[in-house]
Protein backbone atom coordinates (compact mmCIF):
# COMPACT_ATOMS: atom_id res chain seq x y z
CA UNK A 1 0.00 0.00 0.00
CA UNK A 2 1.38 3.14 -0.71
CA UNK A 3 2.77 5.45 1.68
CA UNK A 4 1.14 8.83 0.33
CA UNK A 5 -1.74 10.03 2.24
CA UNK A 6 -5.11 10.06 1.14
CA UNK A 7 -6.55 13.63 0.12
CA UNK A 8 -10.17 14.05 0.98
CA UNK A 9 -12.21 17.67 1.21
CA UNK A 10 -15.59 18.36 2.73
CA UNK A 11 -17.75 20.89 1.74
CA UNK A 12 -20.81 21.81 2.59
CA UNK A 13 -24.07 23.61 2.97
CA UNK A 14 -23.69 25.27 -0.16
CA UNK A 15 -27.22 26.68 -0.63
CA UNK A 16 -27.39 27.28 -4.57
CA UNK A 17 -30.37 29.24 -6.11
CA UNK A 18 -31.52 28.22 -9.74
CA UNK A 19 -29.93 31.01 -10.85
CA UNK A 20 -26.17 32.80 -10.63
CA UNK A 21 -27.57 35.94 -9.03
CA UNK A 22 -29.75 34.61 -6.28
CA UNK A 23 -29.56 35.62 -3.06
CA UNK A 24 -29.18 34.44 0.35
CA UNK A 25 -29.33 36.66 3.52
CA UNK A 26 -27.92 39.65 0.95
CA UNK A 27 -25.08 37.00 0.05
CA UNK A 28 -24.76 35.59 -2.99
CA UNK A 29 -24.07 31.63 -2.42
CA UNK A 30 -23.03 31.30 -6.22
CA UNK A 31 -20.02 34.34 -5.73
CA UNK A 32 -18.91 32.51 -2.22
CA UNK A 33 -18.56 28.94 -3.79
CA UNK A 34 -16.27 30.13 -6.55
CA UNK A 35 -14.40 32.00 -3.65
CA UNK A 36 -14.12 28.21 -2.08
CA UNK A 37 -13.48 26.82 -4.85
CA UNK A 38 -10.69 28.95 -5.60
CA UNK A 39 -8.90 28.51 -2.76
CA UNK A 40 -9.23 24.86 -2.97
CA UNK A 41 -7.44 24.95 -6.12
CA UNK A 42 -4.68 27.50 -4.68
CA UNK A 43 -4.50 25.41 -1.17
CA UNK A 44 -5.70 21.69 -1.99
CA UNK A 45 -5.52 21.06 -5.93
CA UNK A 46 -4.58 16.88 -5.75
CA UNK A 47 -7.35 15.49 -3.67
CA UNK A 48 -8.47 11.35 -4.11
CA UNK A 49 -12.33 12.92 -2.79
CA UNK A 50 -14.59 15.19 -1.83
CA UNK A 51 -17.71 14.84 0.19
CA UNK A 52 -20.46 17.37 -0.39
CA UNK A 53 -22.80 16.85 3.01
CA UNK A 54 -26.09 18.36 2.70
CA UNK A 55 -28.00 21.69 2.02
CA UNK A 56 -26.56 21.70 -1.25
CA UNK A 57 -29.26 23.75 -2.59
CA UNK A 58 -31.35 26.54 -0.79
CA UNK A 59 -34.70 25.34 -2.54
CA UNK A 60 -34.67 21.97 -4.31
CA UNK A 61 -35.46 22.45 -7.67
CA UNK A 62 -33.65 20.34 -10.24
CA UNK A 63 -32.08 23.76 -12.28
CA UNK A 64 -30.48 24.61 -9.50
CA UNK A 65 -29.16 20.56 -8.18
CA UNK A 66 -27.75 20.78 -12.03
CA UNK A 67 -26.26 23.91 -11.63
CA UNK A 68 -24.34 22.69 -8.33
CA UNK A 69 -23.13 19.28 -10.04
CA UNK A 70 -21.91 20.68 -13.51
CA UNK A 71 -19.76 23.59 -11.03
CA UNK A 72 -18.37 20.57 -8.97
CA UNK A 73 -17.73 18.37 -11.89
CA UNK A 74 -15.82 21.24 -13.73
CA UNK A 75 -14.34 22.53 -10.99
CA UNK A 76 -12.92 19.57 -8.88
CA UNK A 77 -10.44 17.69 -9.92
CA UNK A 78 -11.60 14.05 -8.00
CA UNK A 79 -14.78 12.53 -8.05
CA UNK A 80 -17.49 13.70 -5.60
CA UNK A 81 -20.44 12.44 -3.49
CA UNK A 82 -23.34 13.84 -1.67
CA UNK A 83 -25.76 13.11 0.28
CA UNK A 84 -29.19 15.49 1.49
CA UNK A 85 -30.19 17.90 4.10
CA UNK A 86 -33.35 19.56 5.26
CA UNK A 87 -32.98 22.12 2.04
CA UNK A 88 -32.62 19.01 -0.24
CA UNK A 89 -34.88 16.51 -1.92
CA UNK A 90 -33.26 13.37 -2.16
CA UNK A 91 -35.55 11.88 -4.75
CA UNK A 92 -34.24 14.79 -7.23
CA UNK A 93 -30.54 14.17 -6.24
CA UNK A 94 -30.75 10.49 -7.02
CA UNK A 95 -31.75 11.23 -10.54
CA UNK A 96 -27.98 12.27 -10.84
CA UNK A 97 -27.23 8.57 -10.96
CA UNK A 98 -25.20 6.20 -8.99
CA UNK A 99 -22.09 7.62 -9.03
CA UNK A 100 -22.84 10.64 -6.59
CA UNK A 101 -25.28 9.12 -4.42
CA UNK A 102 -23.29 6.00 -3.38
CA UNK A 103 -23.14 5.40 -0.04
CA UNK A 104 -20.17 3.80 0.67
CA UNK A 105 -16.90 5.02 -0.80
CA UNK A 106 -13.24 2.83 -0.64
CA UNK A 107 -10.30 4.88 -0.05
CA UNK A 108 -7.31 2.74 0.71
CA UNK A 109 -7.70 0.78 3.87
CA UNK A 110 -10.27 3.83 4.78
CA UNK A 111 -14.10 3.54 4.64
CA UNK A 112 -16.49 6.43 3.83
CA UNK A 113 -20.50 5.87 5.31
CA UNK A 114 -22.64 8.51 4.10
CA UNK A 115 -26.21 8.69 5.85
CA UNK A 116 -29.37 10.22 5.35
CA UNK A 117 -30.74 11.90 8.11
CA UNK A 118 -33.49 13.98 5.87
CA UNK A 119 -36.97 14.22 6.68
CA UNK A 120 -39.30 15.82 4.58
CA UNK A 121 -41.36 18.84 5.86
CA UNK A 122 -38.56 19.05 8.98
CA UNK A 123 -35.70 20.92 9.83
CA UNK A 124 -34.45 18.47 12.32
CA UNK A 125 -32.74 15.10 10.81
CA UNK A 126 -34.07 11.30 11.85
CA UNK A 127 -31.94 8.26 11.16
CA UNK A 128 -35.01 5.83 9.97
CA UNK A 129 -34.59 1.92 10.82
CA UNK A 130 -33.21 0.87 7.69
CA UNK A 131 -30.72 3.53 7.61
CA UNK A 132 -29.72 2.77 10.80
CA UNK A 133 -29.08 -1.15 10.26
CA UNK A 134 -27.43 -0.13 7.25
CA UNK A 135 -24.73 1.51 9.34
CA UNK A 136 -24.16 -1.15 11.34
CA UNK A 137 -23.95 -3.75 8.91
CA UNK A 138 -21.22 -1.69 6.91
CA UNK A 139 -19.48 -1.60 10.20
CA UNK A 140 -20.05 -5.11 10.73
CA UNK A 141 -18.34 -5.66 6.97
CA UNK A 142 -15.57 -3.77 6.92
CA UNK A 143 -13.99 -3.95 9.99
CA UNK A 144 -10.52 -4.13 8.11
CA UNK A 145 -10.69 -0.61 8.02
CA UNK A 146 -11.02 2.68 9.37
CA UNK A 147 -14.29 4.53 9.48
CA UNK A 148 -15.50 7.96 8.65
CA UNK A 149 -19.50 8.44 9.13
CA UNK A 150 -21.26 11.44 6.95
CA UNK A 151 -24.41 12.89 8.09
CA UNK A 152 -25.97 16.28 7.55
CA UNK A 153 -27.49 17.02 11.03
CA UNK A 154 -25.43 16.87 14.19
CA UNK A 155 -25.25 13.61 16.18
CA UNK A 156 -24.37 16.25 19.65
CA UNK A 157 -25.70 19.74 21.02
CA UNK A 158 -23.02 22.21 19.74
CA UNK A 159 -24.09 24.80 22.15
CA UNK A 160 -26.62 26.82 20.67
CA UNK A 161 -29.68 26.36 21.44
CA UNK A 162 -32.29 27.35 18.42
CA UNK A 163 -29.92 25.09 16.25
CA UNK A 164 -29.21 22.04 18.82
CA UNK A 165 -33.40 22.05 18.60
CA UNK A 166 -32.53 21.14 15.01
CA UNK A 167 -30.29 18.49 15.30
CA UNK A 168 -30.40 14.94 14.79
CA UNK A 169 -33.40 13.50 16.78
CA UNK A 170 -32.46 9.87 17.91
CA UNK A 171 -28.97 10.29 18.62
CA UNK A 172 -29.07 7.31 21.24
CA UNK A 173 -29.82 5.29 18.53
CA UNK A 174 -27.02 6.24 16.22
CA UNK A 175 -24.43 6.20 18.84
CA UNK A 176 -25.66 3.10 20.27
CA UNK A 177 -24.89 1.30 16.91
CA UNK A 178 -21.91 3.35 16.31
CA UNK A 179 -19.89 2.91 19.83
CA UNK A 180 -20.38 -0.77 19.55
CA UNK A 181 -17.22 -0.36 16.79
CA UNK A 182 -13.64 0.70 17.71
CA UNK A 183 -13.07 1.03 14.04
CA UNK A 184 -14.69 4.56 13.47
CA UNK A 185 -12.10 7.63 13.24
CA UNK A 186 -14.08 10.66 12.31
CA UNK A 187 -18.03 11.49 12.66
CA UNK A 188 -18.49 14.33 9.90
CA UNK A 189 -21.24 16.49 9.21
CA UNK A 190 -22.51 19.86 7.96
CA UNK A 191 -25.33 22.26 9.02
CA UNK A 192 -24.36 24.23 11.75
CA UNK A 193 -23.14 26.32 9.81
CA UNK A 194 -19.50 26.89 11.91
CA UNK A 195 -16.13 24.92 12.89
CA UNK A 196 -16.63 22.49 15.63
CA UNK A 197 -14.33 19.55 16.84
CA UNK A 198 -14.69 17.20 19.73
CA UNK A 199 -13.87 13.70 20.99
CA UNK A 200 -16.36 11.34 21.81
CA UNK A 201 -14.49 8.06 23.01
CA UNK A 202 -11.65 7.35 20.26
CA UNK A 203 -14.06 9.27 17.61
CA UNK A 204 -13.10 12.26 16.53
CA UNK A 205 -16.40 14.80 15.75
CA UNK A 206 -15.76 17.56 13.16
CA UNK A 207 -17.98 20.07 11.69
CA UNK A 208 -17.45 22.42 8.95
CA UNK A 209 -17.97 26.18 7.56
CA UNK A 210 -20.26 26.59 5.05
CA UNK A 211 -19.29 27.97 1.86
CA UNK A 212 -21.96 30.91 2.19
CA UNK A 213 -23.39 31.98 5.47
CA UNK A 214 -21.65 31.74 9.08
CA UNK A 215 -23.56 30.72 12.13
CA UNK A 216 -22.22 32.54 15.35
CA UNK A 217 -21.37 29.72 18.03
CA UNK A 218 -22.76 29.40 21.33
CA UNK A 219 -25.81 31.50 20.75
CA UNK A 220 -29.39 30.69 22.11
CA UNK A 221 -31.28 32.15 18.80
CA UNK A 222 -29.92 32.90 15.08
CA UNK A 223 -27.39 34.81 14.63
CA UNK A 224 -24.59 35.31 11.79
CA UNK A 225 -20.40 35.72 11.99
CA UNK A 226 -18.98 37.39 9.70
CA UNK A 227 -16.45 35.12 9.05
CA UNK A 228 -15.73 33.83 5.86
CA UNK A 229 -16.62 31.22 3.80
CA UNK A 230 -14.25 27.50 3.95
CA UNK A 231 -13.86 24.20 3.20
CA UNK A 232 -12.18 21.07 5.47
CA UNK A 233 -8.90 18.76 4.08
CA UNK A 234 -8.25 15.84 5.22
CA UNK A 235 -5.15 13.53 4.72
CA UNK A 236 -5.76 10.15 5.68
CA UNK A 237 -2.70 7.48 6.49
CA UNK A 238 -2.63 3.94 6.13
CA UNK A 239 -1.94 3.61 9.94
CA UNK A 240 -5.58 4.76 11.07
CA UNK A 241 -4.33 8.57 12.01
CA UNK A 242 -5.45 11.36 9.91
CA UNK A 243 -4.78 15.53 9.87
CA UNK A 244 -7.28 17.45 8.84
CA UNK A 245 -7.91 21.20 9.27
CA UNK A 246 -10.19 24.16 8.21
CA UNK A 247 -9.09 26.97 5.35
CA UNK A 248 -10.83 29.98 4.65
CA UNK A 249 -11.55 32.78 2.10
CA UNK A 250 -9.76 35.48 2.95
CA UNK A 251 -12.11 38.82 4.19
CA UNK A 252 -14.22 39.80 1.39
CA UNK A 253 -17.32 41.85 1.64
CA UNK A 254 -19.66 39.72 0.38
CA UNK A 255 -23.04 42.03 1.43
CA UNK A 256 -24.53 39.92 4.23
CA UNK A 257 -27.40 41.27 6.50
CA UNK A 258 -25.71 40.08 9.52
CA UNK A 259 -28.62 41.61 11.56
CA UNK A 260 -31.00 39.01 10.18
CA UNK A 261 -32.97 36.88 12.21
CA UNK A 262 -33.19 33.67 10.19
CA UNK A 263 -34.00 32.48 6.77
Amino acid sequence: MSNQPIKLLQITDCHLGDNVDDLLLSMNPDESLRDVLNLINRQHPENDFAILTGDLVNCPSPLAYQRLYNIFAQRLSCPFAWLPGNHDSPSTMAEFGDVVNRKLHTLGNWLIIMLDTHVDGLVSGHLVQKELEFLEQSLLDNKDKYIIVCLHHHPVPIGSDWIDRQALKNTQCFWKVLDKFSHTRIVLWGHIHQQFEMHHNDKMLLATPSTCIQFMPNKKTFALENLMPGYRWFELHSDGSFTTGVERVEYKNYGTDLNSSGY
